[in-house]
């Protein structure tokens, strides 16, 4: 028979695994969708006012629920890039480029950025300049990468050296 005090130990145990799997239960059930962009939205990442500007946008949802908005998807990719971003991370969206328009990106063209094409060193400004264009297809990267070219990755490809020339490539402009 168990004493007093190694039932509540187990008790207590119970009660806390109850509450570790309430807890995972609460975190399946909040939604993960990317937000329309309002007039006033600013980059989580340099503050811009992010509907002023061209070129695909990101998104970020948050384990917490948290929408963080992204007025480029060069910036949204700074943000993925931190270490202690990744375990922030639900999911991430971008604009499919393949089905909106490069200079009034719709809301309802994201797509998620885990799957997407991208296409880097093409002369198309965003937000902060040169970005990585999204695509859901690799067919329409690669049209565009025919008609503007560019190189193209994929969502693991897009680490700090590409983000990094993105940033060189804007430096080079503006001089």
């Amino acid at each position: 028979m168990l004493s007093r005090r190694k039932f509540i130990i187990v008790l207590g145990g119970v009660s806390l695994a109850g509450l570790a799997g309430c807890s995972g239960e609460e975190e399946e059930q909040v939604t993960c969708q990317p937000l329309p962009i309002e007039s006033g939205d600013e980059c989580a990442v340099c503050g811009m006012y992010i509907a002023e500007y061209p070129g695909p946008k990101g998104q970020a949802c948050l384990r917490d629920g948290r929408v963080l908005k992204f007025c480029s998807t060069s910036d949204m990719f700074v943000w993925l890039l931190q270490p202690d971003s990744v375990p922030q991370l639900r999911q991430a969206f971008v604009h499919d480029m393949g089905i909106t328009d490069w200079d009034n990106p719709a809301d309802d063209a994201y797509i998620e950025a885990n799957v997407a094409f991208y296409v880097t060193e093409q002369p198309l400004m965003g937000g902060m300049g040169p970005t990585l264009a999204s695509f859901g297809s690799e067919a329409d990267a690669r049209a565009f990468i025919d008609e503007h070219d560019g190189r193209l990755l994929d969502y693991e490809e897009v680490d700090v050296a590409v983000i990094n020339a993105l940033a060189r490539a804007h430096i080079q402009r503006t001089m």
